[in-house]
């Protein structure tokens, strides 16, 4: 029965939404999602929604994006197995890990330890060994730099503190949107230089906002390309 509502998962809901790519949909085979979700959310893990995590009967505020939402930005990436990555929101673990599939290195960047935790037993579970978790605010400036960078959850604007994070000749995945919009811009921004950006806009979609992202955003500087 699970392994029927994985196979329509990928047959109606990511296929049809453009991911073709046989080594994405060979690893939403390989990791269920059904194994990284707590009890209470198991039965809707091939859903099309967003689904609120809570951790022992305790909710966290995060939203878990649907699956072909995940699938899509895996695509986007187009990950060669080269890249150390920096994952901004940990979630139940499920996305960092199909990140660790296809690239060299994770560093996650998480706030809530509970979500650190239970993302960290799952990620173990699934033997996932290329990954560093830092329990820090992923928004935030710091001195590494990274050949990728996606954001578990959307923001409203970018920030400096953001784009210096990338590496020259590296990319960052971001949903960018008001919190309370109908329609976001998932966006591909590139470093091209050390002074120097561009983006492109994918797809619109609608992504709760990083937990940080809602409590910071008053606060940030935005950057104007």
């Amino acid at each position: 029965m699970k392994q029927d509502a994985l196979f329509n998962m990928v047959e109606q809901q990511i296929r049809p939404w453009d991911v073709h790519s046989p080594a994405i949909l060979k690893s939403l085979h390989d990791f269920p999602r059904v194994d990284f979700l707590p009890t209470n959310l198991k039965p809707y893990a091939y859903m099309d929604v967003e689904l609120p995590l809570s951790i022992n009967g305790q909710n966290t505020r995060t939203k878990l994006m649907p699956p072909r939402l995940l699938a899509r930005i895996l695509q986007e990436l187009d990950l060669q197995g080269t890249e150390n990555v920096a994952l901004v929101g940990l979630g139940d673990g499920y996305l960092a890990t199909l990140i660790a599939y296809f690239s060299r290195t994770v560093t996650a960047f998480e706030i809530d330890e509970r979500i650190m935790q239970f993302a960290q037993d799952n990620l173990n579970h699934a033997n996932v060994r290329n990954i560093n978790y830092e329990l820090a605010d992923g928004l935030k400036a710091s001195t590494t730099k990274f050949d990728v960078v996606v954001l578990a959850g959307s923001i409203t604007q970018l920030t400096p503190a953001l784009l210096y994070k990338i590496e020259v000749g590296g990319q960052m995945f971001a949903v960018i949107g008001a919190a309370d919009s109908p329609s976001m811009r998932a966006t591909m921004i590139t470093r091209t230089d050390e002074t120097a950006w561009s983006q492109k806009v994918l797809f619109e979609t609608v992504l709760a906002p990083l937990t940080q992202a809602s409590e910071t955003s008053s606060a940030a500087t935005s950057f104007t390309f």
